[in-house]
């Protein structure tokens, strides 16, 4: 809100809970906003009156005073984190330098080099891989069972009519 723009009571109302019952602690392009309600409404005059009691009444508070025990157990703690510090071995003047990779050994840390590189591994190792020769696995009597058996349904489903393999004289089934 600023000075120029007319305060409702709503937004004085909030102004006051926030910032309590002297318009002088407001943010100041609120103050004269606040003025012109003040004497325009009775009901901000009453807000205002809230307000003030409420911060005499905080006025009023009293923060008890820490008791023995709790002040013993801080100046304790505190001298405990002193000594650690003072204890504490210092920091190192210099950090080490980076440890060099085998990379960075043969090829100088050139970056230009990682792709090409790396490239050129998988290259080597699918060549190795593909010109190692045939594996061939020896069949089983399952698997070859089992090829059978799926061959035949195959040549089952690839003929027009059906029937007269699965229920006729020369049935495969």
């Amino acid at each position: 809100m600023s000075a120029d723009m007319n305060m409702t009571l709503e937004q004085f109302e909030e102004l006051a809970m926030a910032y309590g019952g002297t318009i002088a602690r407001w943010p100041e392009e609120e103050r004269a906003g606040a003025q012109q309600m003040l004497l325009a409404s009775e009901a901000a005059r009453e807000m205002l009156a809230e307000a003030s009691a409420l911060d005499a009444t905080l006025d009023l508070w009293e923060a008890p005073a820490p008791s023995q025990a709790l002040m013993a157990r801080v100046l304790t703690d505190a001298a405990t984190v002193s000594a650690d510090r003072q204890s504490a071995a210092p920091a190192p003047a210099q950090p080490a330098a980076p440890k060099r990779g085998w990379f960075e050994t043969l090829f100088g840390g050139s970056t230009g080099l990682r792709p090409a590189f790396a490239m050129a591994c998988c290259l080597a190792v699918g060549f190795s891989l593909g010109f190692s020769g045939d594996v061939t696995i020896a069949p089983t009597e399952t698997n070859l069972a089992a090829a059978q058996q799926t061959d035949l349904i195959d040549f089952a489903f690839a003929m027009d009519d059906d029937s007269d393999l699965l229920f006729g004289s020369g049935a495969l089934l």
